[in-house]
């Protein structure tokens, strides 16, 4: 049964062979036509590994002109191909494979990409995928944060002292091109319509020398963002006090003291400002020892505000003071008895005075003595319990006495009675009547 099987086997051998290498080719044939292999494109970004090994040589690296992707060919079926998409690969760049390129002048890593999805029915067929880098050195400095504010605080507020409450240092790092760029570090805060304390949360922002702002996509930051707080203070409206010390060389004297501005705004808490009523600045600021022209001097107040207080505007702080000082004058004016008041004289007693005018003696700055006018200086006598008869009177004149000092002075005066007055005027005027009499006949006698 063997030996017919066997010659069964054996006959026509070559034509099975045949029959099985066609059958064969057959179904490869079909398969393909059903479902072909063929190459296809896909993109994915590359991820940079063991980057501490470029930025230990004190070096930054970037991405050149930005880009992070490749390009790459898998070769496989279509019904592979219909499985998969750019999010089934993953592509690895060994920063510690580093190379450089002589001939393009850049710098690259070798990518690695791999199959998360039948990595055993693919092919990748792109061969010496790398990523192109560029290198510069790097840098790292650290920078205060500097407060600012925007918009304006509430009527009859002030803003007070504005602060970082965490984290007031920002340290840097990255690309020395973009590090060295840093001039400053702002943080700002809001404080439009405010009236009571406010604080925020806010990102800081970089500026150059010339104040742009600087993009700081590519640092590496300490902090993102930073806590802000803006004290919100009261305002009030308070006078200036100077005072001097020493004394004006002989034959001088010093005069008013006249600044700008006289009245300051100052801020602070409600409470101690409410104890402020003048801000006065020490003698010893002024001193006019042996002056013998004006003392003018700008006086930083600054230094002298009550504790809990400041300047609602900082260039209030210099104050323009001058000393007026001139030297001494004496004149003596002629003033008119007309111009005293008599004081404590019973409505049964007049006065004479011995003269018409009474010969005062001035003295004071120049300026206020050639200003004063004899015709208006005013003065008094008292006569109270003084009797009848010849007296000397002491005269209180209205000067300022800060600016102007004179010696006693009198006047010298008699007190009559007023009944001999009337009964001497009706006498007079008798003696009047008969000469007016007289006169008339003798005119009517013509």
């Amino acid at each position: 049964m063997l030996q017919k099987f066997g010659k069964r086997v054996m006959n026509n051998f070559g034509l099975k062979i045949l029959a099985v290498l066609f059958a064969v080719v057959l179904w490869i044939v079909v398969v393909n036509i059903d479902d072909p292999s063929n190459s296809k494109p896909y993109t994915t970004s590359v991820s940079l590994e063991n980057k501490s090994y470029i930025t230990s040589m004190g070096k930054w690296a970037d991405y050149l002109d930005g880009k992070n992707t490749i390009t790459f060919s898998v070769y496989a079926k279509r019904s592979v191909h219909n499985t998969l998409t750019n999010a089934n690969f993953t592509a690895t760049a060994d920063a510690q494979k580093i190379e450089y390129d002589e001939k393009t002048g850049t710098y690259r890593v070798p990518v690695v990409v791999t199959c998360n999805r039948n990595n055993s029915s693919i092919n990748i067929t792109s061969k010496d995928l790398y990523l192109d880098l560029e290198l510069e050195d790097s840098a790292s400095k650290q920078f205060p944060i500097k407060t600012n504010t925007t918009g304006t605080v509430a009527s009859g507020c002030a803003l007070g002292d504005v602060e970082i409450t965490d984290a007031n240092v920002m340290k840097v790092s990255g690309p020395a091109s973009v590090v060295n760029q840093i001039d400053t570090v702002v943080a700002t805060i809001n404080v439009d319509g405010m009236s009571t304390d406010i604080t925020d949360r806010v990102t800081p922002v970089f500026y150059d020398a010339q104040g742009e702002v600087v993009d700081t996509t590519k640092l590496t930051l300490s902090v993102s963002t930073v806590n802000i707080s803006a004290q919100i203070l009261n305002t009030k409206d308070v006078e200036l006090e100077f005072l001097t010390t020493g004394t004006p060389a002989d034959g001088y004297q010093a005069g008013n003291i006249t600044y700008t501005p006289q009245k300051v705004r100052i801020k602070g808490e409600a409470a101690i400002l409410n104890t402020i009523n003048k801000i006065t600045i020490p003698e010893e600021v002024l001193d006019i020892t042996d002056a013998t022209s004006n003392i003018e001097k700008t006086v930083d107040i600054s230094t002298y505000l009550p504790s809990g207080t400041a300047l609602v505007i900082s260039s209030d702080s210099k104050i323009d003071v001058t000393v007026v000082v001139e030297a001494v004058k004496t004149k003596t004016l002629q003033i008119p008895v007309t111009n005293l008041q008599v004081i404590g004289l019973s409505s049964d007693e007049k006065v004479q005075y011995e003269e018409d005018n009474i010969a005062l003696t001035v003295s004071g700055r120049s300026s206020v003595i050639d200003a004063l006018d004899e015709k208006t200086i005013s003065g008094s006598i008292d006569l109270t319990d003084l009797k009848l008869g010849a007296h000397n009177v002491l005269i209180t004149f209205e000067l300022d006495e800060d600016t102007v000092s004179y010696a006693d002075t009198y006047a010298a005066v008699t007190i009559e009675s007023a009944s001999d007055t009337s009964a001497s005027a009706e006498s007079d005027n008798t003696d009047g009547e008969l000469e007016n009499t007289s006169t008339s006949k003798k005119v009517t006698d013509r």
